[in-house]
């Protein structure tokens, strides 16, 4: 992995070496800052007082029709058979107007016949010529598009469930969700279909969701939770339902309604079966431009039990996988790069310890249990081939399985590796559950082991309210072990949002299926937020946000400090969707080692404080021309910093779009000075909602090295795709180039 993580930026020395310096001047700014903030918000208030939520939803319920002929699909809804279903309607809104009914109309009508669900939508709209519709690609963003939504909890456990989205231009978008959609899961993909018109008065979608693309209950009759949910992305209005409090997911089935009427059907064998063949050509490798070296192999997905699915992969290709995106590390800590690869990708909540990230605060990386990146790819990123693996992840009756193995083949001289995933845990009430986990990577030939085991708790007394720890220990051959875990308290409500946490990694704890930010530390962690709305829905502004930030490490064994971070914070969240964030920060650091940047600067070892100020605006993000900027500056270690962070992206219609984005640090020592560029551009072409061209260029200033990525995918048949991908990595005094092809066909039993 490539060195960095968290960026601390500011600076001033001062204080001798091993020492703090007093960080009251910063509290008492961060004092006035937050004073200033409150003047410059109206006057707020809370929404009124809620609707009784669950007496509304008791009555959300909806009935499907058997029918015996097959809906023709084509997204207009004159079959005779759509009248014979009673219609869901009278949607709530989310957002701007907590719990109000919804603006537009929305008709939801449900009908069935042995192998299929179908549903029909109409969704009125007075200006249907001004339907936003952000572009076609599988998996469109949701959030930025005129978007209908189905969300089905088909074990009604009011945890997990279902999604299927579309928008005008047809685009689909499916999800499996868990924990009330805290932990979603978009990279699962199942065979259904979708059609769309756009009408006088709105517009309109047939949807066909064949019963072996889901898994549910063996009875007679079924009973789902059901909500839907819409996006008005003009007004950006999102409604649902069945109401869901504005803080949560349309995916928290805890507040769905149900679905009822669906009898006599079964799920299949649940069976998919996915062979592909692949080609590589590399003009200019050392070995010439001969013809293609071709290789294959095979994806398989069993619904062992209508709660239990095993994944098999055989020579498991990701030669389709976008390019990462390039990052400037001014710190002595790794980078995180985001896994990217499908495979691992999915069913995510089956292997995630502790407590997710949520959409309103960025992550951390303190410390992840499990963090599939370090399968089949080097220290250095370079890909190693998986020889094949099994994934069989879901419930058993009370407990919750995830359970991984994957073996890897030699690469430059090393053993392969086998790397185990075990992740089991049991419900042992509605709001709590405990669980053990074992992660391990074993060498096929001679070298050391990695082996980590651990247990976890989780308790979520209320729905707003999430607790979470766990401990573990690893074990590396010839060189012991030691210990490392975490705990967190989570509160998110309407008004407040509160995260407070610790974390401890030992000095000799060594985790080779997980990433760990810093060894040898203690950190403890807190923030809240405070969220104020106008008591005026219709508001320029929906939401202001008053926060703080606090973070103190010290070492493993507590005694002495090395890092204290404060900061504050204002955000304002606006009715189109655009946001303004404003921040000061300071951090006080202890190092005990020099540490490089870039190429020719040093930190050298002392006890440091430096501040920081910064501010961020994104724009509408469904307007045809969006963007956003953000731009830092303050002290850094011995010298200053300035850095400026843009995007433009310009969309000219639903077929294609351009973007850009530039990231300039400038940093001032009495050594030196460095200057990291880093200058992407992407197109995105979708030809169809199956047929797609994407062009990801980018230039690293700080190695001098341009990188592009071209990708035409075609989806030919249902979860089935054709590959065309070039890559081209130019160094300086070198250049590799690699055209790949990749076809897949998925047969479906």
């Amino acid at each position: 992995m490539t060195r960095g993580a968290h960026v601390r930026r500011a600076s001033r020395k001062g204080g001798r070496p091993g020492a703090w310096t007093d960080p009251s001047a910063l509290q008492a700014g961060a004092g006035a800052v937050l004073v200033a903030s409150l003047l410059l918000i109206p006057e707020a208030a809370a929404s009124s007082t809620p609707p009784d939520l669950e007496a509304i939803r008791a009555a959300k319920l909806v009935t499907a029709v058997r029918i015996d002929e097959a809906i023709h699909l084509d997204g207009v809804l004159d079959e005779p058979a759509w009248q014979l279903a009673t219609p869901a309607t009278d949607f709530y809104q989310q957002q701007p107007a907590e719990f109000e009914p919804a603006t537009h109309r929305t008709e939801v009508r449900f009908l069935y016949d042995a192998s299929t669900l179908y549903v029909g939508v109409v969704l009125y709209d007075e200006s249907p010529d001004d339907l936003v519709v952000d572009d076609l690609k599988r998996d469109f963003s949701g959030k930025e598009t005129d978007m209908f939504g189905l969300v089905f909890d088909t074990f009604l456990d009011q945890r997990n469930a279902y999604g299927f989205l579309t928008n005008p231009g047809g685009a689909q978008r499916d999800t499996e969700a868990y924990d009330n959609g805290r932990r979603n899961d978009a990279n699962w993909h199942g065979v259904w279909f979708v059609r769309t018109a756009v009408r006088p008065d709105g517009w309109s979608a047939e949807f066909a969701i064949p019963f072996k693309t889901l898994r549910f209950p063996d009875r007679p009759t079924q009973e789902w939770g059901l909500n839907l949910v819409r996006i008005a992305r003009r007004a950006n209005e999102k409604t649902t339902w069945a109401p869901v409090p504005r803080q949560f997911s349309h995916y928290n089935v805890a507040y769905a309604g149900r679905l009822l009427g669906i009898a006599g059907v079964g799920r299949g064998r649940n069976l998919q079966v996915t062979p592909f063949a692949t080609a590589r050509i590399q003009p200019g490798a050392p070995d010439g431009d001969g013809p293609p070296r071709g290789d294959g192999g095979l994806d398989l997905k069993w619904g062992v039990t209508s709660s239990l699915v095993l994944d098999a992969t055989y020579r498991t290709d990701f030669s389709q996988v976008e390019a990462d995106t390039q990052q400037i590390n001014l710190t002595r800590f790794n980078l995180f790069f985001p896994e990217q690869r499908a495979f691992f990708l999915e069913n995510p909540a089956s292997f995630q310890i502790g407590l997710t990230d949520s959409d309103s605060e960025a992550p951390r990386r303190d410390l992840v249990p499990f963090f599939s990146r370090r399968i089949g790819l080097s220290s250095t990123g370079q890909p190693i081939q998986v020889v094949g693996g099994l994934r069989l992840t879901g419930r058993a009756g009370a407990q919750t399985l995830g359970i991984l193995s994957m073996q890897t083949d030699s690469f430059e001289g090393e053993p392969g590796n086998n790397f185990t995933a075990v992740n089991v845990a049991r419900a042992v009430s509605d709001a709590a559950s405990v669980g053990a986990f074992y992660f391990g990577r074993e060498p096929a030939g001679a070298g050391g082991f990695n082996r980590v085991a651990g247990v976890d708790l989780r308790v979520s007394p209320r729905r707003t309210l999430e607790m979470s720890a766990f401990v573990m220990r690893s074990s590396t051959e010839g060189q012991g072990g030691d210990w490392a875990g975490q705990a967190d308290l989570r509160l998110d409500s309407s008004a407040h949002r509160l995260r407070l946490g610790f974390v401890q990694v030992g000095d000799g704890f060594r985790h080779d299926l997980g990433f760990v930010r810093r060894l040898g530390v203690a950190t403890l962690f807190g923030k809240y937020t405070r969220v104020l709305r106008p008591v005026n829905s219709a508001a320029r502004v929906l939401e202001y946000r008053l926060g703080a930030n606090v973070e103190f490490t010290g070492d493993s064994h507590y005694r002495r400090w090395l890092t204290r971070m404060d900061a504050v914070n204002y955000g304002m969240l606006f009715a189109d969707g655009g946001e303004l964030k404003a921040w000061a920060n300071s951090t006080s650091e202890r190092l005990d080692a020099p540490f490089g940047i870039g190429s020719s600067l040093t930190v050298a070892p002392g006890a440091y404080r430096f501040e920081e100020v910064g501010a961020n605006y994104t724009s509408n993000k469904s307007a045809s021309i969006s963007g956003s900027l953000e731009a830092k500056a303050g002290g850094f270690w011995t010298g200053r910093q300035r850095a400026v962070d843009a995007s433009l992206r310009v969309r000219f219609s639903a077929n294609f779009a351009a973007s850009a984005t530039l990231s300039r640090s400038a940093i001032d020592l009495p050594q030196g000075s460095f200057t990291g560029n880093l200058v992407g551009l992407k197109l995105d072409c979708s030809f169809t909602p199956r047929m797609f061209l994407n062009a990801f260029v980018q230039y690293n200033g700080e190695a001098n090295v341009w990188l592009s990525n071209i990708r035409y995918n075609l989806i030919h048949h249902p979860l089935s795709d054709l590959y065309v991908v070039w890559n081209e990595t130019r160094l300086p005094g070198a250049t590799q180039r690699a055209l790949l092809l990749k076809f897949t066909q998925t047969l479906v039993f």
